[in-house]
């Protein structure tokens, strides 16, 4: 049986498709044994490679096409996943270094962890041959988010990047650490959308390794989020409000984890207004309010695993 469960959304046409296969490799050359549980929507149908298929620990669960949300079929996800302890990821992020489930379980301490430190590879449409992520060592100047991949196997910072550390947010606990954020270099906003608004995390922002238990005691994902954004923020105060709940990117920036950056159409859509709009409506009425809507509201997401 694995010990955690990586839980993993897809949904319609995403750029994710193409390097699914060695994210879930990735997590498969973990040393604490992972299982990957992929929840799809829409069209084309994804299946698992014959290699990964082989050992069992891949599955793709199919939910149904209105599920296109990520927090929609993450919950789908973990409904079908096997071990005590998720983690809740992306399909396009891949973990760096075979411990880093290891070294989260470690960090966790018994509560929640979430937020690595991400480095964005850029024009990585095709993977070269051989190529492993967990194998990955970034190598430049401290700290940095945006990469390459050079031709000795490292990944590589650019050198014009700028990264600012904001104030943390008013009410935040007393010696709360500084939030950073990044301006990509020019070499590297083409992927972007052109109402892409640009500044970007260096970290995975929705990212975290929870208790089963406590991931069931909130009620999961808030089901009223549509498409991309919000679901996770709205995730991570209920879960605050039930566990401990540390953030990586201010305990230890070396447990990193690797984003494959692409096109970001949704950013200043009218649908992400409308999740941030939902998101504070809901995070005005308290954690308690919305663990008891989401438990109320939870219901059988379907979906069927098919290939096993």
């Amino acid at each position: 049986m694995p010990e955690v469960s990586v839980v993993v959304p897809l949904y319609g046409d995403h750029e994710a498709r193409a390097v699914f296969a060695s994210v879930a490799a990735a997590w498969l050359a973990q040393s604490v044994r992972c299982e990957v549980v992929l929840a799809t929507a829409g069209e084309p149908a994804l299946t698992v490679p014959p290699d990964l298929d082989a050992c069992r620990r891949v599955r793709v669960v199919r939910a149904p096409a209105t599920n296109l949300a990520a927090g929609l079929l993450r919950n789908v996800a973990a409904e079908w996943a096997r071990a005590p302890v998720l983690y809740l990821t992306d399909a396009d992020v891949a973990p760096l270094g075979r411990d880093f489930v290891a070294r989260a379980l470690e960090l966790a301490a018994g509560g929640a962890l979430a937020q690595p430190w991400m480095y964005r590879l850029v024009g990585a449409a095709e993977l070269p041959s051989g190529w492993a992520a967990v194998d990955m060592v970034p190598v430049g100047r401290d700290p940095f988010c945006f990469v390459r991949e050079d031709p000795d196997g490292v990944l590589r910072g650019f050198p014009d990047e700028r990264m600012v550390w904001d104030p943390p947010p008013h009410g935040a606990p007393e010696g709360e650490p500084a939030i950073p954020r990044v301006l990509p270099p020019p070499r590297a906003r083409a992927p972007y959308g052109p109402r892409s608004r640009l500044w970007r995390a260096p970290y995975q922002w929705g990212a975290m390794l929870v208790e089963r238990r406590t991931f069931d005691l909130v009620g999961g994902y808030c089901p009223r989020y549509v498409g991309w954004g919000s679901e996770d923020d709205d995730l991570l105060a209920k879960v605050a409000a039930r566990t401990r709940l540390r953030r990586g990117r201010h305990l230890d920036r070396s447990w990193s984890c690797l984003h494959f950056e692409h096109r970001t159409p949704y950013d200043g859509s009218e649908q992400q207004a409308a999740n941030e709009r939902l998101l504070a409506a809901r995070t005005a009425a308290g954690p308690d309010a919305m663990i008891a809507q989401d438990l109320a509201a939870h219901a059988d997401p379907g979906g069927t695993p098919y290939g096993h």
